[in-house]
């Protein structure tokens, strides 16, 4: 998904540019069902705005806005000089009428899976902006597509936990290369795996 860099200019009331030690990543929807409200209109929106609102990233059903470096601070939160505006990246994801809500997610999934390996952040850290403040956002993740999201994001590529012992002991006996742990097998895949394990 190709992002696009438009950052909000800096000295603006919504730019604060403190640290950001990025230990959170907070989900949002940008609530704006409206045609055209995609991720550039959020861009040239927020770059406008003469308030304290702002967040990292607009996701919508083809691609992603970037409105600050990750590693500032924002006013997405509502929890004011707490951990989620203070140590958190926020992603908004796009409603709009005339997009598709279910590729923005996966869009979304996507990125946080970038941001979670880049900025070593654990998914038990990906949280909704309800989280900080109570607000009943995202709405339409909150009204039962939570669970969903949470498992697009995560990594594909590397073993679950219960495997990973295993898994390490067969990259080490050169059974495996360790790539591609979630893909399913060819049987010509199997009988190679099971004769370099020395099982045929």
């Amino acid at each position: 998904m190709n992002i696009i860099q438009e950052y909000i200019p800096i000295g603006r009331i919504n730019r604060p540019g403190r640290d950001n030690p990025m230990k959170y990543i907070t989900i949002h929807e940008t609530g704006n069902t409206g045609k055209g409200a995609n991720a550039k209109a959020h861009a040239a929106w927020l770059k406008n705005l003469n308030d304290k609102v702002s967040y990292h990233y607009t996701v919508d059903d083809k691609e992603a806005y970037q409105h600050l470096p990750d590693n500032e601070d924002a006013f997405h939160a509502g929890d004011g000089a707490g951990t989620g505006n203070r140590q958190s990246i926020g992603i908004e994801i796009c409603v709009n009428s005339d997009g598709d809500f279910g590729r923005a997610c996966e869009n979304a999934a996507w990125l946080v899976r970038k941001l979670m390996s880049e900025h070593k952040i654990p998914a038990h850290n990906i949280v909704q902006h309800n989280y900080w403040n109570g607000k009943n956002c995202p709405r339409n993740l909150r009204a039962g597509g939570w669970p969903d999201f949470l498992e697009m994001c995560k990594d594909k590529n590397v073993p679950s936990t219960w495997a990973k012992e295993a898994w390490d002991k067969a990259i080490k006996k050169n059974i495996t290369d360790g790539t591609r742990p979630k893909d399913p097998a060819t049987r010509e895949e199997v009988i190679t795996l099971l004769s370099r394990a020395g099982v045929i």
